[in-house]
């Protein structure tokens, strides 16, 4: 009787990982098909769209030119990036001195963690509405100060304002970085500081020659979440903002309300390219910073 042929591990195990590579395959294919539809269409026709002309057919670069290089298209830049820039410093130096308070134990920190959760939970729309609402002329915080405690001898004008805007950006994206930041610091190990203070170091100098250095991936992470929010909000601005528009609302403006497609496409892809090149230098920075570490 003739013997079959034994086959090697090597070809067993070889064989095993091909059906294992088809089954992951077959797995994601779904997933696959999905993103095709709902992520990389939409984004592919918007790419296309920025280029074509407002009347006729053909491709032109004109969509982006007229946008960067007019004041208007230059002055919505120039207001997007800046109300970012300020929610994600406002919102870290908020962030880090609550982190420090909330990682020791005490009566009351479940609490006020529930408290810094509370913007992430709430819509940003319905969050908006209420803030618009709080700090109204009419509102409960110029009522207070003006009828109840007379502090202010007149209402403060915060809603539809820069300063306003800021102050709701915070509100409402504090708690991304809030929770990187306090997520980093908790994972410090409580003996380095210890030992500083052993070595006779000051809190202070404790803090910023051994924690700050330490909690610095962690302040970059919460820090460019925070500015990635903030710089594609929509509902807060919209509502808010009043005549100040951001990028985000310009789009909307130009698509829905003129009906300008290919303009909006490309401020979209604008919008879009800078985002990742702002992900693309953290990730850069980090691994920077990981190999000389």
């Amino acid at each position: 009787m003739k013997q079959q042929p034994v086959e090697s591990p090597t070809v067993t195990v070889g064989k095993a990982r091909t059906r294992l590579d088809w089954a992951a395959w077959a797995l994601a294919l779904p997933l696959v098909v999905f993103l095709a539809f709902a992520f990389f269409y939409p984004l592919g026709y918007t790419v296309v769209q920025s280029f074509l002309k407002e009347h006729g057919a053909g491709a032109t670069l004109l969509n982006y030119s007229q946008f960067l290089a007019s004041g208007k298209g230059q002055g919505v830049l120039l207001l997007t990036v800046f109300l970012s820039l300020m929610a994600t410093l406002v919102s870290v130096l908020l962030s880090v001195p609550l982190a420090l308070v909330l990682r020791k134990r005490f009566f009351g920190k479940s609490f006020i963690q529930f408290l810094m959760l509370v913007p992430a939970l709430i819509p940003a729309l319905v969050g908006a509405l209420g803030l618009l609402i709080l700090y109204d002329r009419t509102g409960w915080l110029n009522y207070f100060l003006v009828r109840v405690v007379h502090v202010a001898p007149h209402p403060l004008v915060i809603d539809y304002t820069i300063p306003g805007m800021i102050l709701f950006y915070v509100w409402i994206y504090f708690p991304y970085g809030a929770l990187v930041i306090l997520s980093g610091l908790q994972s410090i190990d409580p003996s380095v500081e210890e030992a500083g203070v052993v070595l006779g170091a000051s809190p202070t100098r404790v803090f910023w020659s051994i924690v700050f250095p330490l909690l610095r991936p962690s302040l970059w992470a919460g820090s460019i979440l925070i500015f990635l929010q903030a710089f594609g909000a929509f509902s807060v601005p919209l509502i808010t903002g009043g005549n100040h528009r951001p990028l985000a609302v310009m789009i909307y403006t130009t698509a829905t309300v003129f009906l300008e497609w290919p303009r909006a496409s490309a401020m979209a892809v604008i919008m879009g390219l800078i985002q990742a090149v702002l992900v693309m230098v953290f990730r850069r920075l980090q691994s920077g910073k990981e190999a000389t570490s």
